[in-house]
């Protein structure tokens, strides 16, 4: 028992020195803003950089996966990728205009222009 007394007068005398080394702060009306002052006072910029490119390396994670989810989705619904060449070309719709289209053969201008140097 006389050990178990030891000890515990032992802690009371250490606790009592550390309160006595220790004060509790005064907290008073600029408690908050000094405490907060000396916190960022001792924030480096090395720190605040690490800080900034980690939030940036996360938000760039993140838009990765959105957009890769996004485009999985759109890859497995798309109809243009589960088709064969054939079926694309079988659904492919002809412009009506289709001959407004075609620029003129060479062929043609060439004939053209040479009939026109012969006259």
């Amino acid at each position: 028992m006389s050990s178990s007394n030891d000890r515990e007068q032992r802690l009371d005398q250490l606790l009592t020195a550390y309160k006595a080394a220790c004060p509790d702060p005064e907290a008073g009306a600029n408690f908050m803003p000094t405490m907060w002052q000396r916190i960022e006072a001792r924030r480096s910029p090395v720190l605040q950089w690490v800080t900034m490119s980690r939030r940036a390396l996360v938000g760039a994670l993140a838009v990765c996966l959105v957009l890769g989810g996004v485009m999985a989705t759109a890859l497995t619904n798309s109809q243009f990728y589960q088709s064969t060449y054939i079926e694309a070309l079988d659904d492919d719709e002809v412009p009506e205009d289709l001959a407004a289209m075609h620029p003129v053969s060479m062929e043609s201008s060439e004939a053209g222009g040479a009939a026109a140097e012969q006259k």
